[in-house]
């Protein structure tokens, strides 16, 4: 079973996505039927960033569509079974061995997993199973929950519980290592209550505040004592400031971006980044870290512009303008945007390998990194911009979403909103199935974490 749904999580992208003979879906009305829920399916597998208190990517919660909305429906436990064999399934052949490396995951199941048969082929290092519904009996009556819940602990599991299903129960909540909260489907009054009465019986356990969709609600929660976050606020814009001064040293780094891009000669670039003497500290601590690796240290500047060469330099250039090396200079989001909008990038550019040439490949990138760039800057994407010598393609995709690039980025956006209707209209349109798409979007997870890390580095070189 499933075999072949995700066999392309085997192959690493670096060439052109391969091509996937169209397949049929599977029907709510079919589960239960010996031959349903084999690979014929595809089903986009969603990433959704958590963050910890210090606005850190920490985790990630993998899904495939429409669970939220069916959980709270007793009726619906059929369609509820279907969606959870196919997120176990695709995660158990996923081969996510870098992400787990660095970040937990969150895989929102029922408690009928217990005797799924990819239950056991699943890694338990840094890997959460977040029971979120009942496949049987109802809400209120813990029994089936509580032996599930034991069982997943004897095999290895650690657990999130949502705190509806707990209801008190002292026995569940200790078998619980995360306790969540959908927020989204809370008024604030009754938030407020719920968080004081689990702060209140389990002092000891993280609070998560899940589907937190708008900036506003992120920022109560955290006045409370939620410790991870979760939801849509991340990609939500702050009122832009209007005319912002920018840092000395992002302004440094935005500069040599732009010489970068008209590819000026390496003295013009060392001279640029001389500007701001930390750039040019932080830039060799970057070419020096273990995602280069160098056989041998480089201290010369120049020497380190001629290794990396024009869009390599490009890329690391472009994490330190995310790098904020002064306290007072960092934007409470810059962790997130930096990664989501590395992700982006390089899931546009791997995806169109293949079909467009490399500088158009490299340009994709360029796309995807510089889509979050407003709020970076806290100002209009318009204003922010203008503040680069960017080619027309990437400036008509950023500005007015039209182009050569738009539909890359149309459908990047997409798979972080996890609409996978429109997901599949837009890959469709580019060219891609939903194989492609689940493939190049691991791919540029795995391939982000050396960059995040690299960043970290330097936050706490500068701290």
């Amino acid at each position: 079973m499933f075999r072949g749904l995700l066999s392309f999580f085997r192959t690493k992208t670096g060439n052109a996505p391969a091509e996937v003979p169209p397949v049929a879906k599977v029907a709510v009305a079919d589960v239960g039927r010996p031959d349903v829920g084999r690979p014929e399916s595809q089903t986009y597998l969603r990433h959704r960033p958590i963050l910890d208190r210090e606005q850190r990517v920490v985790a990630y919660e993998l899904t495939v569509e429409r669970h939220r909305a069916l959980h709270a429906h007793q009726w619906q436990a059929t369609s509820r079974k279907l969606f959870g064999d196919v997120l176990l399934w695709q995660f158990a052949q996923a081969r996510l061995d870098a992400l787990l490396m660095q970040r937990l995951v969150f895989l929102p199941v029922g408690i009928g997993i217990i005797d799924h048969p990819a239950l056991a082929s699943l890694p338990r290092r840094n890997v959460v199973l977040q029971i979120a519904w009942h496949d049987e009996g109802s809400p209120g009556s813990p029994s089936t929950l509580l032996a599930g819940m034991t069982r997943l602990r004897e095999l290895g599991f650690s657990l999130a519980c949502a705190h509806d299903l707990m209801d008190g129960d002292d026995g569940l909540a200790a078998l619980a290592d995360y306790v969540t909260v959908d927020v989204g489907q809370m008024a604030p009054p009754d938030l407020l209550d719920v968080q004081r009465r689990l702060s209140g019986r389990h002092q000891q356990k993280p609070l998560m505040a899940m589907n937190v969709d708008f900036i506003e609600m992120y920022h109560a929660c955290r006045k409370m004592r939620f410790g991870y976050f979760h939801g849509d606020f991340i990609s939500c814009s702050e009122e832009a400031e209007g005319n912002v001064d920018l840092p000395p040293y992002k302004v440094a780094a935005m500069e040599l971006l732009n010489a970068i891009r008209r590819q000026a000669n390496h003295d013009e670039l060392a001279e640029k980044a001389w500007s701001d003497p930390t750039l040019v500290l932080r830039l060799l601590r970057v070419v020096n870290s273990p995602a280069i690796r160098l056989r041998a240290p480089i201290s010369d500047l120049k020497q380190a512009i001629t290794y990396l060469g024009y869009d390599e330099l490009y890329r690391w250039v472009t994490l330190l303008l995310f790098s904020s090396h002064r306290p007072e200079d960092r934007q409470p989001m810059e962790n997130a945007w930096r990664e989501t909008a590395l992700v982006r990038g390089r899931f546009m550019e791997v995806l169109a390998a293949g079909r467009l040439n490399t500088l158009e490949c490299s340009q994709l990138f360029v796309v995807g990194v510089l889509s979050m760039i407003d709020k970076l800057f806290r100002m209009s994407m318009q204003h922010a911009v203008e503040k680069f010598t960017l080619p027309p393609e990437v400036s008509n995709a950023l500005l007015n979403h039209q182009g050569k690039f738009a539909g890359y980025l149309e459908l990047a956006l997409a798979c972080e909103s996890g609409d996978q209707a429109s997901i599949e209209t837009l890959a469709a349109d580019c060219g891609f199935d939903l194989n492609a798409v689940n493939r190049c979007q691991i791919e540029a997870l795995e391939w982000v974490l050396g960059f995040t890390e690299a960043a970290e580095e330097l936050a706490r070189d500068a701290g």
